[in-house]
């Protein structure tokens, strides 16, 4: 079996080395990547491992850090020192990440990862701090961050988590609701280059049908 990218435990980055952080977090999507395609759990790295995992983003998710809200999954030990063009990509992007980890692990594995203490809870805290940065992105890079965005919840089945929570996070149900109305004017009108330039219509049409669950 080929080398697959598995992780242990979350951790916080030991200092504010932005290159550290963006391997960090380039490590955790990855780790999504391969437990959505099915390549984790496996022999070497089984369901147990998994759970242990899951526990640590529920035990490690950050709250009363000067300079965040509670709820998220930041790398960064010191987020008042990042700049809000940084926001996305040390706090917010692992957040996604991890939400989209732990909603999939709950629904696929109930017994195992669903039964995690505290899970519930993590995931709506977590959901509330997504939907403080009102899923906007950051100056002229800001569609893409919030395609992506879109992407990550979606991939974990976050938006299909919601319609069957609709209490745990209503800011959060609306935007998204409001950005699939969006992304469907964009496809329907021919709309999807960006600004920088490539045509992100396979993009919009994927972002649009992890959407579907919240939309009428």
């Amino acid at each position: 079996m080929p080398m697959i990218l598995t992780l242990k435990k979350f951790f916080v980055n030991k200092d504010n080395d932005y290159e550290e952080m963006a391997s960090r977090v380039g490590a955790h999507r990855i780790f999504l990547e391969n437990i959505l395609s099915g390549q984790v759990p496996n022999d070497e790295y089984g369901p147990d491992k998994l759970r242990s995992y899951c526990e640590s983003l529920v035990q490690g998710q950050r709250t009363g850090v000067e300079g965040l809200e509670d709820g998220s999954w930041s790398v960064s030990p010191d987020p008042s020192e990042i700049s809000q063009e940084d926001a996305m990509d040390y706090h917010y992007f692992p957040t996604f990440i991890a939400l989209a980890i732990l909603t999939h692990c709950s629904r696929k594995f109930p017994e195992q990862i669903g039964s995690i203490p505290g899970l519930e809870d993590a995931l709506v805290k977590g959901f509330h701090f997504a939907a403080s940065s009102n899923l906007e992105g950051f100056g002229f890079n800001s569609l893409f961050q919030q395609i992506e965005s879109i992407l990550i919840l979606g991939s974990g089945g976050c938006p299909a988590w919601l319609k069957e929570h609709p209490e745990a996070c209503p800011s959060l149900v609306e935007r998204l609701r409001e950005i699939g109305r969006e992304y469907r004017k964009r496809l329907d009108s021919g709309d999807t280059a960006l600004s920088f330039g490539g045509d992100y219509k396979p993009q919009f049409t994927l972002a649009v049908r992890f959407l579907e669950p919240l939309l009428d």
